[in-house]
């Protein structure tokens, strides 16, 4: 599993805007957000492109932070 800080969201809605975006990446089975700490944990993460994660998430209007 992977985890990833976005900022920008504002609630329940925000976080299943999120979960829904990362959750069309091929691969991914597991999305979990939490809007309250603005984590992301997707997984597995064999396979899969963090930037593509990334940049899913800036176009749905989010920004994740820098690790």
């Amino acid at each position: 599993m992977a985890t990833l800080k976005v900022s920008g969201m504002k609630g329940p809605d925000c976080a299943a805007t999120i979960s829904e975006v990362v959750k069309t990446v091929d691969g991914i089975e597991v999305v979990n957000v939490n809007y309250a700490t603005g984590e992301v944990t997707y997984g597995p993460t064999e396979c899969v492109d963090p930037d593509l994660i990334e940049e899913m998430i800036k176009e749905a209007g989010y920004e994740p932070e820098d690790s």
